[in-house]
């Protein structure tokens, strides 16, 4: 019956070019080379090497089969990395509860070579306004957050925080916005218009997003607010990395504030639950969080 060290050893040898040089890079004798080699042959019911040669050399139906050989040592490979992971951590499943603003491009970056490093865990990612972050960690409902940090809120209890990094806000509205059409605007020419806001589902208007306008329509997700500023809504604060993109297509214009001398950015905590006990898992997605704003 096929075992996976006769196609190791098939593998082996072909790439090796001769049955000598594949015995002494496996530390083995020749004629147990040579043997194996005849017992997947027989086992096969298929002549893998040419011997008519000084040097064996892969028949037809041996290079064809030498693929197949591949692809079963590949899944095996894949299968033992499976089982390892699940021998050294019991992290079956992570939660992550991350407020929309901070979905940036290197989190799925991030999640995508975490999948290749701990292939036996689960990972969901839920989208939750920063205000309820703490809460959902301390509970056990998500083991990290990655949170906007408001100056006005209370510190959080009962779970560690840690600071990774600035987020950049744009000010932004509709190209054809009269907002847009002028060259620099104060505080003056931005309470004439009306502002979008970003509000919780529970009535919670984020401090990040001060209120400058008498008139404003409100949204608890920020990718809905950029929707409301495509659609000449009003005016509002974006994540640049979900502004950006809109800014490109012309879909969005920057607008240039006199009172902002320098990008306006906030705070990202990352959040977790007090104590040393976290896994392989979550110690690497607590290790790597620290890089999304590089």
């Amino acid at each position: 019956m096929l075992n996976l060290q006769q196609l190791d050893l098939f593998v082996h040898c072909a790439a090796a070019g001769s049955f000598s040089a594949a015995a002494r890079k496996l530390g083995k004798a020749q004629s147990a080379v040579s043997q194996g080699i005849a017992n997947l042959e027989i086992d096969l019911g298929q002549t893998l090497f040419d011997r008519s040669s000084r040097k064996p050399t892969l028949t037809p139906q041996g290079q064809q089969l030498l693929q197949q050989a591949k692809a079963v040592l590949q899944q095996a490979q894949e299968l033992q990395a499976t089982a390892e992971a699940l021998s050294i951590t019991s992290e079956t499943n992570i939660t992550l509860a991350v407020d929309p603003a901070v979905t940036l491009p290197r989190l799925y970056q991030m999640l995508a070579r975490f999948s290749e490093r701990f292939p036996a865990t689960t990972i969901t990612l839920n989208l939750a306004n920063s205000d309820v972050i703490p809460n959902l960690v301390k509970r056990g409902e998500a083991q990290l957050g990655l949170m906007l940090v408001e100056f006005e809120q209370d510190m959080p209890v009962g779970v560690e925080l840690g600071l990774i990094g600035q987020l950049p806000f744009y000010t932004v509205c509709h190209p054809q916005h009269p907002l847009a059409q002028l060259p620099s605007i104060g505080r003056s020419e931005l309470s004439q218009h009306r502002q979008l806001q970003v509000k919780s589902s529970d009535g919670r208007v984020a401090e990040i997003s001060a209120p400058l306008s008498p008139k404003v329509f409100y949204c608890n997700d920020f990718d809905g607010l950029k929707q409301m500023a495509q659609a000449k809504l009003g005016w509002c604060y974006l994540p640049a990395h979900l502004a950006q993109p809109a800014i490109d297509l012309g879909l969005l214009v920057q607008l240039s504030l006199r009172f902002d001398l320098t990008t306006w950015t906030v705070p990202i905590d990352r959040v977790t639950t007090m104590g040393s006990g976290k896994g392989p898992a979550l110690s690497w997605l607590i290790e790597h969080s620290t890089a999304l704003l590089d």
